[in-house]
């Protein structure tokens, strides 16, 4: 066979091998000789499908069809339509099998192309195909022709290797030590440069009008060569990309490169881009010099398309700087969403830059968010605003949380365009604290038209009647009720798409909170306290629990306690018990252990105060992802154990607050709540309502609640709150319910990992491999990446921020790793309330696979910069950093060092035994300093060095 139909032929294998069934629809037929061959070779056992091809009566070939396609997996065959489109196929009787199969095209010039390319030269091939070929065998006798001509030993030379190959030899990146077999040492003449360019003008279009353009006419040299290849691969780039035609008439006829020269062209920068990065960028900034007036005409919409250079990369981070101060956020999105889902060459280079696009487009979300977002103020009922922020309004304050959650991550000085993004960040807050104080007002004009206390299937209090006990009243079912402090309705939002998966249901429907919005209401009202629709309230004083029966629930257990009087106790012994955990102990129990305190269950209740208390503590933004990953570690531990259902919810939402907060004097600092105030009177105050509890439903006290109508604050003892609830703020009262029910339990087994970690100072390269299994032992199916997330054990009061991760995804600062040979390197920092060394754990958060956390030796640098309410916990004081010293008088050293402070060169030397280790000691000091929890310095006197360890 021909050049051109081994090329046909190799490609219509391909398909039938990936697809079964191909449908050839041949519109002018070409084909039809061919094909008529593949007939008979195939009947001769030439070619291994089988080949039908209608020849004028679809009858003949129905019936020759018959055989075929029966199986349950489609076996190779190959239908040959000529005169066929994708429209005419549609009036034949052939569209049901047309539909089933894999529809193959191929123009007869766009074949000739394909298979010609870099066999003869562009014009070689364009002036033959603008003859309007129509015959596959005249274009075969065609290029056998051309090929005829005699070819020099060089162009036989060049044909043996690929393009890669001559790419790295004329760029001087081949590996060859012998500089007699190099590239450059076979053509050193100007004879032999010009059958190397004949070549590559064959293979990447690369003709001599370039080459004088970018060589400025000066004689061409093997390095010069190399140079314009390089630009020339660029160019072609750029000009496929910008998707006009340039402004420099030398990069217009690129526009008219062939489909198979601009496949290569990119094959080969993607390989030099991928392969030798730091050549890339070295060379991308001299062809970046010869198309400055190219390059300064762009647009930013035409810059975000740009990839080749880093000119353009800089340029349109500036301009998206500028859009977003503008308030121009969607377009600011269109160029921040490629850059951020799969960061192209240039942000990968530079850490900063990357940061940067991270918060430019978390910017613009929450402003989008903004500016779309609507407003309440024409609706007349509390179901109609629930309506509203489920569907519309929830979307603003997960944006902002998600935005500030960054801006405290990433936002730092050190940024190129930190100045711009600071004012942008101040700019948006401001527009928020509009937005939610118009949002706040507009619903307490509503309450005051409706009411403050929703109708019953709305309410809080009725939660557990109608949607908990009847859940409980099935003999075959284990209900796991997640009782979630501040668990805000947007936060749920983030867990709905989690909990998706094969034989699962899942729903989210919201509820108002009580009022006021606070633990001691909600977290109570979550059990069955309510009495004819009222709730009692124990004392004459605030709100200390509900009296229900015998007893009062203001606590866990007894909450667990009035579910069990009103769900479990009746129904007599056997399996019918209750069991009560918090989040850590659900987390932190072995599946054998949870699956035995859980045997004769069918309720299971789940405390969780995590979110409320980091928020208390000024630490919400460091640790709510980190919660919402623990909450759904949880779910996935109770659902391997055979859990079958479970709702979530919450005892109330939250403010996020800041500087732009309005602050209201009532009485004195101690007289109110943050949020709300209780009075024995009806008061009118200047932007505030007030609501009697009777009015609510209260029973047991006769007095009224003052809220703020926007989401100003009363002035307390404790200023600067970032958190906050206790008002009537839709973000404060609107609690999620989302329910899980699990038809099947989808957990057959898991792979088991190991995590692989380098330390360097505060930065880590990790992998993720399979454990290996015994032979007998069969593996389930492979995960394709594996969550990670790092964490000091028993710190909460440290903070750690992963700054930024090569070879890997990160979402809410959990590494997205990919399960292979490859190392990820992670760069970190580690904020604690004093300067000391810690150690970090690398865990699986997601309870999904069976993963055992790492602990490196090493130890990391805390910077005392954050200042939170979470008291510091004294690290404990064990030694087991010296078991990670092979030598163990080293390790000696070190415990002299933290028990005295500090060691002369002449106790080293002492307790080591002579003075070459104590020289080695010296050597090798910073590494043995990463295993240990203090720092030391190294002073140098008179009687030689000092080591002193540091406070």
């Amino acid at each position: 066979m021909s050049i051109i139909t081994t090329y046909l032929e190799d490609e219509i294998k391909q398909k039938l091998r990936e697809q079964g069934i191909v449908i050839w629809l041949d519109k002018d037929a070409h084909y039809n000789s061919y094909v008529d061959e593949l007939i008979t070779r195939h009947r001769q056992g030439e070619f291994f499908a089988p080949v039908v091809a209608f020849r004028g009566s679809y009858l003949e070939m129905l019936f020759a069809l018959e055989s075929y396609g029966n199986g349950l997996v489609p076996e190779p065959l190959l239908i040959h339509l000529p005169g066929h489109t994708e429209d005419t196929i549609r009036k034949t009787p052939i569209l049901e099998l047309y539909r089933a199969g894999y529809r193959f095209r191929k123009a007869l010039d766009t074949l000739i192309r394909e298979a010609s390319t870099g066999q003869v030269t562009p014009t070689e091939l364009e002036n033959y195909l603008s003859q309007s070929v129509t015959d596959l065998t005249a274009a075969e006798t065609w290029l056998e022709n051309t090929l005829s001509q005699p070819q020099d030993s060089l162009a036989k030379y060049l044909d043996n290797f690929s393009l890669e190959w001559i790419l790295e030899g004329l760029l001087d990146l081949d590996s060859i030590i012998n500089e007699a077999k190099k590239l450059r040492a076979k053509f050193p003449d100007t004879h032999s440069l010009d059958t190397l360019t004949q070549h590559l003008y064959r293979h990447t279009g690369m003709d001599e009008t370039f080459l004088q353009f970018y060589s400025n006419q000066e004689t061409l040299s093997f390095s010069r060569l190399g140079e314009a290849f390089a630009a020339w691969l660029m160019c072609v780039e750029y000009v496929q990309d910008l998707n006009r035609s340039p402004h420099l008439p030398q990069l217009q006829p690129l526009n008219q490169l062939s489909p198979p020269l601009r496949k290569n062209c990119k094959q080969l920068i993607e390989y030099l881009r991928q392969r030798h990065p730091d050549t890339y960028a070295t060379k991308a900034v001299i062809v970046e010099s010869h198309l400055e007036p190219e390059l300064q005409k762009l647009t930013p919409e035409e810059l975000s398309k740009i990839k080749t250079f880093q000119w353009g990369e800089n340029a349109i981070l500036a301009a998206a700087v500028q859009a977003l101060l503008a308030a121009e956020f969607s377009k600011v999105l269109g160029w921040s969403q490629p850059r951020t889902e799969s960061p192209a060459f240039w942000l990968e280079r530079d850490r900063t830059h990357k940061i940067e696009w991270t918060l430019i487009q978390s910017a613009a979300t929450f402003g989008d968010k903004i500016q779309n977002s609507g407003r309440i103020k024409t609706l007349d009922n509390l179901r109609a605003a629930l309506e509203y922020y489920t569907q519309s309004g929830y979307q603003v304050d997960r944006a902002h949380r998600r935005f500030e959650q960054q801006c405290f991550n990433l936002l730092e000085s050190k940024l190129p365009h930190f100045a711009q993004l600071l004012e942008a960040t101040e700019k948006l807050r401001r527009q928020y604290r509009i937005w939610a104080d118009t949002l706040a007002q507009d619903f307490t004009a509503i309450c005051q038209k409706d009411s403050f206390l929703p109708e019953d299937d709305l309410q809080q209090r009725t939660l557990y009647d109608q949607v908990i006990h009847p859940l409980t009243q099935n003999n075959h079912k284990k209900v796991a009720y997640f009782l979630i402090d501040a668990f805000r309705y947007e936060m749920a939002t983030e867990l709905l798409k989690e909990f998706t998966e094969a034989g699962t249901i899942v729903s989210l429907k919201a509820r108002y909170a009580e009022l006021p919005s606070i633990t001691a209401v909600g977290m109570n009202a979550l059990a069955p306290v309510s009495q004819g629709g009222k709730l009692l309230l124990a004392g004459d004083n605030g709100f200390k629990g509900f009296k229900t029966g015998e007893y009062t629930v203001r606590s866990p257990q007894e909450r667990v306690r009035a579910m069990k009087d009103k769900s479990i106790s009746h129904h007599g012994k056997g399996n019918k018990d209750i069991a009560s955990f918090n989040l850590t102990e659900v987390r932190n129990n072995t599946t054998s252990k949870l699956k035995k305190s859980c045997a004769d269950v069918r309720l299971i209740v789940i405390h969780s105060r995590e979110i409320d208390d980091a928020g208390e503590a000024n630490l919400g933004l460091a640790t709510f992802e980190s919660w919402l990953q623990q909450i759904k570690a949880a779910w996935n531990h109770l659902k391997n154990i055979g859990v079958n259902e479970f709702v979530l919810t919450a005892d109330h939402g939250f403010l996020l607050q800041d500087h732009t907060t309005q602050e209201i004097k009532y009485g004195s600092k101690k007289d109110p709540n943050r949020r709300h105030i209780i009075d024995l009177e009806p008061r009118s105050e200047q932007g505030c309502v007030t609501v009697s509890l009777s009015s609510l439903k209260y029973e047991g006290q006769n007095k009224y609640l003052i809220f703020s109508k926007d989401t100003s604050v009363f002035a307390t003892g404790n200023p600067g709150a970032t958190f906050v609830h206790g008002g009537n703020s839709l973000q404060e009262r609107v609690i999620p319910v989302l329910t899980v029910s699990h038809r099947y339990n989808s957990h057959l087994g898991m792979v088991k990992y190991l995590i692989e970690a380098q330390a360097d100072n505060n930065k880590i390269r990790l992998r993720v491999k399979p454990a290996p299994l015994p032979q007998s032992v069969l593996n389930f199916a492979e995960a394709k990446t594996i969550n990670l997330a790092f964490h000091v054990p028993n710190r909460q009061d440290i903070q750690i921020t992963i700054k930024d991760v090569i070879g890997a995804g990160i979402n809410n600062q959990q590494l997205q790793i990919p399960v292979t040979d490859e190392w990820v390197e992670v760069l970190f920092d580690l904020r604690g309330q004093r300067d000391e060394r810690v150690r970090i754990e690398i865990f699986h958060p997601d309870g999904i696979e069976d993963i055992e956390a790492t602990i490196p030796q090493e130890y990391f640098d805390v910077s005392g910069s954050l200042k939170t309410e979470i008291p510091t916990t004294q690290t404990p004081s064990i030694n087991d950093w010296q078991d990670s010293f092979e030598d163990k008088t080293v390790a000696q050293v070190f415990l002299h060092l933290q028990k005295h402070n500090s060691i002369t060169e002449i106790e080293l030397t002492q307790i080591l035994g002579n003075a070459r280790k104590a020289r080695r000691f010296a050597l090798d000091f910073e590494e043995y300093l990463k295993k240990v929890p203090f720092s030391v310095r190294i002073e140098t006197t008179s009687n030689g060095k000092r080591y002193v360890k540091q406070n």
